[in-house]
């Protein structure tokens, strides 16, 4: 039965994906104002208590999350990144795409059976403490489905200055 569930699940993810036919739902934080594009199909999660923003999963255990942050760092994109690679390497994170550019980041790599993608940006003009995430976490197995809602996903990340 869970196997069906999957299949059905993964036809409407491919069906969105086609040309023309996406079936995608915008997000948007009202705390930070970050914003991105989730595939339509996906369960909306409890939100944090916080109000930082959403977790958006699905039956076979991948999730999306999109969300705002302060830089507690102080030390603005740059220091960020590099807290946030050492966290995540020392939860076990083997990283191995970690490209970055002027105000943005990705961090990428594999740990057991999962696969983590998140981009953050920084918006132009900001003065350097606020940060706009999209995160995604899924099945090894499931990557060349995953692809395109990644791409998706991540491409129609954004947000305001604050």
């Amino acid at each position: 039965m869970r196997r069906r569930l999957q299949g059905a699940f993964w036809a409407s993810i491919l069906m969105a994906t086609g040309a023309g036919a996406a079936e995608w739902r915008a997000y948007e934080n009202p705390r930070f104002g970050t914003y991105a594009e989730v595939p339509a199909s996906f369960e909306s999660e409890p939100p944090p208590e916080n109000g930082d923003g959403q977790r958006f999963s699905t039956p076979d255990g991948g999730t999306i999350a999109v969300y705002g942050s302060l830089d507690f760092t102080g030390g603005g994109l740059a220091v960020y990144r590099a807290f946030l690679m050492e966290t995540l390497r020392g939860e076990g994170w083997n990283l191995s795409y970690t490209p970055s550019g002027d105000g943005w980041f990705v961090l990428s790599g594999v740990r057991g059976a999962e696969i983590l993608y998140q981009r953050v940006e920084q918006p132009p003009g900001c003065g350097g403490d606020l940060f706009h995430h999209i995160e995604f976490r899924y099945p090894t197995r499931d990557k060349a489905l995953w692809a395109p809602l990644v791409k998706h996903g991540a491409d129609s990340l954004g947000g305001p200055c604050g």
